[in-house]
């Protein structure tokens, strides 16, 4: 199946989003959020604690379905004495339903910020890596 991929993600945000303590991802490094603003409601997104520069066959994760999305900015603030500076970033939050444990056969990427996808297998606990 294909799915958007997000990448570098925690094993225990994994973990939690398995067991469902947890449904909402914040998102907020910018190549999985330029992928998370693609993403729609009923799309399928594929979380692996991979980096990006090691995706390729055979990468595991979790696969899951996005039931809802967020867009947010955020500002931040520091004073010194000398000088104010201010830094602004663009937070995506994705509300997920897990579905399972998944494989990736295919990475598709484009430019640097573009959506990553990937062709993805469901993987049960007696499939052979």
């Amino acid at each position: 199946m294909k799915c958007l991929v997000l990448t570098g993600i925690s094993r225990n945000v994994i973990e939690e989003l398995m067991r469902r303590n947890i449904r909402t991802v914040e998102l907020r490094s910018a190549h999985n959020v330029a992928t998370a603003l693609k993403a729609e409601p009923g799309d399928c997104v594929f979380l692996t604690p991979a980096r990006i520069n090691d995706l390729g066959r055979g990468v595991s994760g979790l696969i899951a379905e996005v039931t809802g999305k967020e867009i947010m900015s955020q500002s931040l603030f520091y004073q010194s004495p000398y000088y104010i500076e201010e830094s602004e970033i663009t937070v995506v939050r994705l509300k997920l339903r897990p579905k399972s444990l998944g494989r990736m056969i295919q990475v598709k990427r484009g430019a640097f910020l573009e959506t990553i996808e990937g062709d993805v297998v469901e993987m049960s606990y007696f499939d052979a890596r």
